[in-house]
């Protein structure tokens, strides 16, 4: 079958590797840099583009990953054994490449475009992480492209001698950078048989946040379509005061031994290693994001959605067991263990809500189950916080663009199917009991990534194969079409004025957020100001 393998970017020819067998027909291009390395007088700075190159330059092998914490993730379990069980790849500063995964034979098809951010808190992860692999996208009709960005100290260092130097802008590097990255794919993508009008940008947890900033900054508008937000949709997210993150850093670097007054010509000659921490869980890395008033306008990101419009589809959702109503913690061990210490914080939650909806008739929980429903109620909305969002907020948020935007659709999921467990895993922090529906589980099944023996901690099930392609199909049908549904794939409710959203467990189930607990938990949200419009 003929291929794509070789293409003419603005900088250069660049050839990718063929696939055979089951993805034949389907070319990979890794390692195209996007950017000029971050290095030397660079570091801390805005990316600039890429030199260009004479002759093919073969792009058959992976860029290191920007330099992270060394066991920010290979010792969180389930994370580090279902993810990271390669161990760590090689790692540099000189990380600004992307990937290029496209299922075309010609420069001609103008194909859909799904444009990819890995999550990882902004200070660990990686573009080619095994969960999610292109392939299955791609051999959907998508031209798949992963971006890398700086993180941590590299993607967010924001100093009083940076700000002098670059006009009081200094931090926002990793959303700089993947708007460079947006503007090669706009400039080349064509070349790789994409469609450079028809781009959808996609993220998962952290990487919800650059996907969504990235869409509405200037150089996605006429080539943007769509936004896919997996663990949250981030309505509601506030970036730091530059006071706020200049602090952050400074104690950042102290505790790293170095001296945040050093000039920065100084700090530029430092070795990468000494800017990163052993462990991300042991201290507060930079970021997130600057309020700037530049590159992001508005210390609220729904400020910004409503000032630039409701222009694009959205599909978002969450995981049921990611979040708690009584902590910011992920995963289950910070949740409620009786009964009584649930309706206890719930009457204090709630107040006279408690009483007006009957709560202790409404939510039915005793000590066996409690954890498990406090959870599902989390994922529903009810909860002290918004860091993982929750039903209820989609459903809003499609309902407000429903009635301002008609023509733009909301699709909102829950993902409820624990993935399967081994024996020797209950008991320890893989125990399904504790985890639930994980926080970034639902990628296996979204790129429709799980093999066998992939990961070799899963026994996968037919039901766990049969729900990754349905899912895969899903979202291949939002890039190209903005609407999920198609041929032979159970219906998805739109969220809008029905309120409609799909639960995607061991059954796949059309829901809708119309019940007396859903009216109890929007009135509660109401109260928070959870609602941001």
């Amino acid at each position: 079958m003929e291929t794509i393998g070789m293409v003419r970017t603005a900088c250069g020819l660049v050839q990718g590797v063929e696939m055979s067998g089951k993805y034949e027909g389907i070319t990979m291009f890794r390692g195209i840099p996007f950017a000029k390395p971050p290095v030397g007088d660079l570091r801390w700075k805005p990316p600039v583009d890429p030199e260009p190159w004479s002759g093919v330059r073969v792009c058959d092998s992976y860029a290191p990953v920007c330099v992270q914490p060394t066991d920010g993730h290979l010792d969180a379990e389930p994370w580090g054994s279902d993810f990271y069980f390669m161990g760590n790849p090689p790692q540099s500063e000189d990380c600004l490449y992307l990937n290029v995964t496209t299922p075309a034979r010609s420069g001609e098809e103008r194909l859909p475009v799904y444009v990819w951010f890995h999550g990882g808190g902004s200070d660990h992860g990686y573009t080619y992480e095994v969960e999610f692999d292109p392939l299955e996208l791609a051999a959907r009709g998508i031209v798949v492209v992963s971006v890398a960005q700086r993180l941590s100290m590299f993607g967010y260092l924001a100093l009083p001698q940076l700000d002098a130097e670059q006009d009081g802008h200094s931090g926002n590097y990793i959303l700089l950078d993947d708007m460079k990255a947006l503007e090669w794919i706009i400039a080349n993508i064509e070349a790789f048989g994409g469609d450079c009008r028809n781009i959808t940008l996609g993220g998962q947890s952290a990487g919800t946040t650059k996907s969504t900033m990235l869409a509405y900054a200037p150089i996605a508008q006429g080539h943007v379509r769509r936004i896919i937000n997996q663990s949250a949709l981030k309505w509601k997210v506030e970036f730091l005061e530059r006071e706020e993150a200049e602090q952050i850093c400074m104690d950042f670097l102290r505790e790293l031994g170095i001296d945040p007054t050093l000039s920065v010509e100084e700090l530029r000659k430092i070795d990468s290693r000494r800017l990163i921490p052993v462990s991300s869980k042991r201290t507060r890395t930079p970021g997130p994001l600057i309020y700037d008033g530049y590159i992001v306008p508005h210390k609220q990101l729904a400020d910004t959605i409503r000032e630039k419009g409701w222009q694009y589809d959205y599909l978002a959702g969450s995981n049921l067991g990611e979040s708690h109503i009584n902590s910011n913690e992920l995963g289950g061990v910070y949740g409620f263990r009786s009964a009584k210490d649930f309706y206890a914080y719930a009457r204090e939650l709630l107040g006279d809500l408690y009483d007006k909806y009957d709560f202790e008739n409404l939510v039915k929980v005793d000590d066996s189950n409690v954890d498990r429903e406090t959870r599902r109620l989390a994922s529903l909305g009810l909860n002290h916080t918004q860091r993982m969002g929750g039903m209820s907020i989609n459903l809003r948020f499609g309902q407000v663009r429903a009635r301002t935007a008609p023509d733009k659709k909301t699709f909102s999921y829950l993902f409820s199917r624990v993935p399967p467990d081994r024996p020797e895993d209950r008991g320890t922090m893989r125990d399904p009991e504790l985890q639930m529906s994980w926080h970034s589980s639902e990628l296996w099944y979204t790129f429709n990534s799980l093999r066998e023996g992939v990961p070799p901690v899963r026994p996968w099930q037919e039901t766990d194969f049969r729900l990754g392609r349905i899912m895969c199909d899903y979202w291949a049908n939002f890039i190209k079409t903005g609407d999920p549904n198609g041929k032979g794939l159970p219906y998805w409710p739109a969220s809008d004025d029905d309120l409609g959203y799909l639960e995607l467990g061991d059954e796949i189930t059309p829901c809708h957020g119309t019940g007396k607990l859903d009216a109890l938990i929007r009135e509660h949200l109401e109260r928070m100001g959870a609602y941001p419009d």
